[in-house]
């Protein structure tokens, strides 16, 4: 779903090109003009089915959820992806060719997603045990990584001689994010962006633990040093944090998605007047048997 909003949010163009006269002339050179139309039939026919599937979705989304989600809301999801990027959040809108303005937009309609399912997927006692199994609370902690394993080793030797963790970190940890502050991680759980085995190794430490074995991770090996872990209590207790777990996960998976948008369009009677763009939501309303056109 993301990866469909971020195809189109750039192509909004073609549709403002198509509100307009075909005679105008978009660009020319030597060998002739690019007229309008030329423009938005050729965009039209390379994007047009997954950007008007991405407009056909957000215009239901909005006018059946609209009233449930806030303008923080949207703001929140927006923030909530720009921290877990950290650094690389400028790097990601460059790469998927999108300005920060559109991600708000994307943003906002990921908040409408989540009220859909939200209102859609009646959550039982058993979806809120079953996400638990895997739930973390929010937990703080210290860091040292490190390039290879044996440094590693040589960090975990001296911790276990007693030696200052903040002090090893400003002599051994490579990451520049952390290592001018004390190694600090703090307020972390799995819906933060931090790599999962860290989150998952973390979670098994008391406070004033360290790891006794480095944790390899996407930047090397890493030494956790707890500082507040509150431990997972019992599931009744945090009722609110696992169905934002549980409907984060129905969001990010397509399979799980799909019949909550089924019933968005549905109720929205789309009706698609140009014939080349007819099959534009029929992957959402019929999945397991479409197999036309993935423009």
């Amino acid at each position: 779903m993301k990866k469909l909003m971020i195809a189109g949010a750039a192509l909004l163009l073609a549709v403002t090109i198509a509100g307009c006269s075909g005679d105008k002339t978009v660009a020319s050179t030597t060998s002739g003009k690019i007229k309008q139309e030329e423009l938005y039939n050729k965009m039209k026919g390379k994007y047009g089915e997954a950007t008007l599937r991405e407009m056909l979705i957000s215009t239901a989304l909005e006018d059946q959820y609209g009233d449930k989600v806030s303008k923080k809301d949207g703001e929140a999801e927006f923030n909530k992806t720009k921290k877990q990027l950290g650094d690389q959040f400028a790097a990601a809108l460059q790469q998927s060719n999108i300005t920060e303005s559109d991600f708000k937009e994307t943003s906002r309609t990921r908040a409408l997603l989540k009220a859909a399912a939200a209102d859609q997927k009646k959550l039982k006692d058993a979806d809120y045990k079953e996400a638990f199994k895997t739930w973390v609370p929010k937990m703080s902690a210290q860091q040292i990584v490190v390039a290879d394993e044996e440094k590693a080793k040589e960090v975990i030797a001296k911790l276990d001689a007693s030696e200052d963790f903040t002090k090893l970190v400003k002599e051994y940890s490579t990451d520049t994010t952390t290592k001018d502050k004390e190694g600090k991680i703090e307020n972390f759980d799995n819906s933060t962006g931090l790599d999962a085995t860290l989150v998952a190794a973390a979670s098994k430490l008391k406070d004033g633990e360290y790891t006794k074995e480095a944790v390899q991770g996407q930047t090397g090996y890493t030494i956790l040093k707890m500082t507040k872990n509150p431990g997972k209590g019992k599931w009744e207790d945090h009722k609110k944090e696992l169905k934002e777990q549980i409907i984060d996960e129905i969001v990010a998976d397509q399979a799980q998605l799909q019949p909550i948008l089924a019933k968005v369009i549905k109720k929205a009677n789309v009706q698609i007047e140009d014939k080349d763009m007819k099959n534009a939501v029929a992957s959402i309303l019929e999945p397991a048997t479409n197999t036309t056109s993935t423009k």
